[in-house]
């Protein structure tokens, strides 16, 4: 028996950058494994006051097999779940607590002493052109409008107790704030199984083939932030309403011949793919 830890999370917008896209020009639909490992050990060390070391401590967890897998999915059936909407916004950034602080050569004085200088003698046009142009830079960023995601860790014996999960405060960039309503830890079992139906990211190990569902093919970072191809239960569409024409991403369930039999973890949300 495994423990699995289960939780619903509320969130108005996130973003996590697709791994091989720039900066975050492209975002995923869903957390990948490793950020939700990294939500994770961050609940930790606030708990334990251990900053951020105890990321490594939860990556050796992950090494020894205790933590044996990290998924997320829209919470919801199909048929009923609201979609999450990807868009696309400019971030413009005020970089005063660190670029403002750098000087580009030696002996050259800051911006930040500039700006001090500038508002002394009041001259504020100097003030602006500091603040709009030496100390903001703009930058492409794709966010994803969702309602709620379902988060799960599989453990092998030892897990996090519920008033620690409920510490997550974000998935994704620092912006990516988001609430966890719901936490469940449950005793489930590992199976060996070929065929597998699954609502959850799983990964696309050699042989496995998708005989029935939507999904689409994704790069993910695992649970130890290894680049690795993962099929993703989900149906993507373009809607039209009031003459707009937007994309949606909702859940979807899918069956995978693997072509020999691969770990199952059994939960009351669908079966999750371990690994061989």
């Amino acid at each position: 028996m495994v423990k699995v830890v289960a939780a619903r999370v509320r969130l108005p917008v996130f973003s996590i950058s697709n791994p091989e896209s720039f900066q975050i020009l492209s975002a995923l639909p869903v957390p990948q494994p490793s950020s939700l490992v990294g939500s994770l050990a961050y609940a930790i060390g606030v708990a334990e006051n251990k900053g951020l070391r105890v990321l490594e401590e939860v990556y050796g967890l992950v090494e020894k097999s205790e933590l044996l897998a990290a998924r997320a999915r829209p919470l919801g059936e199909e048929t009923a779940a609201p979609p999450l909407i990807p868009s696309a916004l400019v971030v413009r950034r005020f970089r005063v607590a660190d670029k403002a602080h750098e000087s580009k050569e030696k002996g050259e004085r800051k911006p930040v002493e500039l700006l001090g200088s500038a508002l002394s003698s009041g001259s504020f046009e100097d003030v602006k052109k500091l603040l709009e142009v030496e100390l903001m830079d703009a930058f492409y960023r794709e966010y994803v409008m969702g309602i709620e995601l379902l988060c799960l860790w599989v453990f092998k014996s030892w897990a996090p107790p519920e008033h620690v999960v409920r510490l997550i405060h974000r998935l994704g960039d620092t912006e990516s704030l988001c609430t966890v309503t719901d936490v469940t830890i449950n005793e489930s079992q590992l199976l060996k199984k070929r065929l597998v139906e699954t609502s959850f990211p799983a990964p696309w190990l050699e042989g496995a083939r998708v005989v029935k569902g939507s999904y689409y093919p994704a790069k993910l970072c695992n649970e130890v932030r290894k680049l690795s191809l993962y099929i993703m239960p989900l149906r993507i569409e373009v809607e039209r309403r009031s003459g707009l024409r937007y994309p949606t991403i909702r859940p979807a369930s899918v069956t995978i011949d693997y072509g020999s039999e691969v770990t199952v973890c059994e939960t009351k949300w669908g079966d999750l793919v371990v690994g061989r």
